[in-house]
């Protein structure tokens, strides 16, 4: 398998990590530990033994709880969606230790373990504590570092220590987890009925996906609503390896349930917001997929616009804070900032079609300053002063761009409607009913 440049990054060999880990492990026998240990539950009594496990697919499908044991600058490249991280090794330690491997050798990277271990008091009883609180939590979960070698052996050993538990640890670690991911999706591309959900912008796709049986939002795991204005009122998007993660496991999960129905993905481009959709599903999305398509009557499609990307972030925006008159004020700030520089962009794009930035006296800019400052001085109520420029984007800019896009893709369209209808095509199409998906 050929991990991609992201991966690789994390394949990066830093043999003064091992270093410390033997330091720390000869060190065992002689390093004072007196933490208290929680009581165990009689489901992780001493008497029970579970085995390391190299169960790759089934431990992800079933959301069994992960402890990453990574430094915490490996597990924000790349984690699993169940993965808590609890280091052995922090970022500094790591650093330093790598730094004086490369640059004076093994000997004195060794003694700058000691020295660490020295300036560090207590830090045993502390690890081990953080270790002891997730496996009280999550008896049936697993740990792993990165190719399941010392780091995931020394926590397990310290764990044992401690409480008389062998939680187990994945052979191979997060490398070989990883792998066996990207060598799955390939099988699910191949073996899922996946029906695309297509329709133009704010047509309420994703409104339509959530009724359905089987779904995978794929908006909804990058974090992000895929158009020019899908990062409002949004959280940071998450690391690409976590996103791919994400999406495989999701296809993992729909190969293993049993139900005949079709599984629907909005009909996305290769990127949502900063991320990329997983190399092997760029070809498919575009040319082999079949396709249902959401009908939306243009008004609608204005009352979702300003439903999805004005009214509802703003809300949110509330929600996560104090609903006071400063929060109010910087929640129409925060809104409108965001929403302006997306029209600005997109303004750009206009103006070569109109050769100007008015359009028949027509400013769109202005127009969506104008309704911010109609939805502030309302207080939320008031948003007529968006649908007009928010009309002209959807005529002018976003649907000429789904048109283009249309005409080139390959999949077979299988049904075209109403919100309602396509739920209920969804609904009695399945393979048991001998529906033809490629």
């Amino acid at each position: 398998m050929q991990l991609n440049g992201r991966d690789k990054a994390l394949l990066v060999s830093v043999p003064s990590i091992f270093i410390y880990l033997l330091l720390c492990n000869n060190f065992r026998q002689s390093y004072c530990f007196s933490t208290p240990t929680p009581s165990v539950s009689a489901s992780t009594s001493t008497t029970q033994k579970r085995q390391d496990s190299s169960n790759y697919l089934d431990i992800l499908a079933s959301d069994t709880p992960l402890l990453d044991t990574r430094a915490p600058i490996e597990y924000i490249k790349g984690s699993f969606p169940t993965s808590v991280n609890h280091p052995l090794l922090n970022d500094k330690q790591r650093e330093l230790i790598g730094t004086c491997y490369n640059k004076h050798g093994q000997e004195a990277a060794i003694a700058l373990g000691y020295e660490l271990l020295d300036q560090e008091d207590g830090l045993k009883e502390r690890l081990v504590q953080s270790w002891i609180e997730y496996i009280t939590k999550y008896p049936n979960g697993y740990l792993y570092c990165f190719r399941g070698g010392l780091r995931s052996h020394i926590v397990q050993e310290w764990i044992q220590e401690a409480t008389g538990i062998q939680y187990p640890l994945i052979i191979g670690g997060y490398k070989a987890i990883r792998t066996s991911l990207l060598d799955d999706l390939q099988v699910s591309l191949n073996t899922l009925s996946i029906v695309l959900l297509g329709g133009r912008t704010c047509s309420g796709k994703t409104i339509a996906l959530k009724h359905m049986k089987r779904y995978i939002d794929l908006e909804g795991l990058a974090n992000h609503r895929g158009s020019a204005f899908g990062g409002i009122a949004q959280d940071d998007q998450p690391s690409q390896i976590d996103f791919e993660n994400a999406i495989i496991i999701e296809c993992l999960k729909h190969r293993k349930s049993s139900s005949t129905h079709p599984v629907l993905m909005e009909d996305e481009g290769q990127r949502i917001g900063k991320l990329t959709l997983p190399i092997p599903m760029h070809v498919p999305m575009a040319n082999d997929f079949p396709l249902v398509v959401l009908e939306t009557p243009l008004e609608e499609r204005i009352d979702i616009c300003i439903e999805e990307y004005v009214t509802k972030p703003y809300q949110s925006y509330l929600e996560a804070g104090k609903d006071t008159t400063d929060n109010k004020k910087k929640a129409h700030a925060s809104i409108r900032n965001t929403s302006l520089d997306s029209v600005r962009r997109i303004d750009k794009g206009l103006q070569k079609k109109w050769g100007g930035t008015v359009n028949q006296g027509f400013d769109i800019l202005g127009a969506f300053e104008k309704g911010f400052l109609l939805f502030e001085s309302s207080n939320a109520s008031d948003t007529s002063g968006f649908r007009k420029p928010i009309q002209l984007l959807l005529e002018d800019y976003y649907d000429p761009m789904y048109d283009y896009q249309m005409n080139k893709r390959k999949g077979e369209v299988l049904f075209r409607g109403s919100m309602d209808e396509i739920i209920e095509w969804a609904e009695h199409n399945s393979e048991a009913s001998g529906s033809v998906w490629r």
